[in-house]
């Protein structure tokens, strides 16, 4: 005897239906997922990429700064190194090793100095123009025992000092207890240093 089926067609019809349009509906809800996913990380990206490059445009920016104060400091650098230059041609010589030094090797035990005097006139600076040797000049006055030793103290430091043909000037003779002295003037040009200091 053949099969009766109980179950009619239209159920068996429905519930295709309903199977296709469920899995069609999981189907849709699959892509739709996948697409929010796939914007999901096409926006983290795009943060990302959006991130790295604001922190390269701060990167070049501090770089820039950087290299500014770079160029700021390296301008004062070589500025305070002219002004150093010019401060040290204008200034002069040592005087303790350029001046007084020769004049103490110079000096032998017979002579005595009442007063000397180191005059300087340094030259202005030009703008434009290299720094000119200032003219400096040394004044002496002082005693010694006879003529013959001032004569000698003036050649030494005409010859070996840094006078540059010193000027004497013989004064009177002074009278002590025991002894008497003679006194002088000695004035002179200075020469000048190397490097266009005097």
């Amino acid at each position: 005897m053949a099969d009766i089926d109980l179950i009619p067609a239209s159920w068996r019809a429905e519930q295709r239906a309903r199977r296709t349009l469920r899995g069609a509906l999981v189907a849709v809800g699959c892509a739709v997922a996948a697409v929010a996913a796939v914007r999901v990380g096409l926006e983290l990206a795009s943060r990302q990429a959006a991130a790295a490059l604001q922190a390269q445009h701060a990167q070049r920016r501090d770089s820039e700064r950087t290299q500014a104060r770079l160029a700021a400091l390296n301008a004062r650098a070589d500025e305070a190194r002219e002004l150093s230059r010019r401060i040290a041609a204008m200034r002069g010589p040592d005087v303790v090793g350029g001046v007084l030094l020769p004049i103490d090797r110079a000096l032998g035990d017979a002579v005595w100095f009442d007063e000397l005097i180191y005059a300087r006139l340094p030259a202005l600076p030009q703008p434009g123009a290299p720094v000119a040797p200032a003219e400096a000049s040394l004044a002496i006055r002082g005693k010694a025992p006879d003529p013959a030793t001032i004569g000698e103290f003036a050649e030494t430091l005409g010859s070996a000092g840094p006078c540059v043909k010193p000027r004497l000037v013989p004064g009177n003779v002074k009278q002590y207890n025991r002894f008497e002295l003679m006194e002088f003037s000695l004035n002179c040009p200075l020469a000048p240093q190397p490097g266009g200091r005097s």
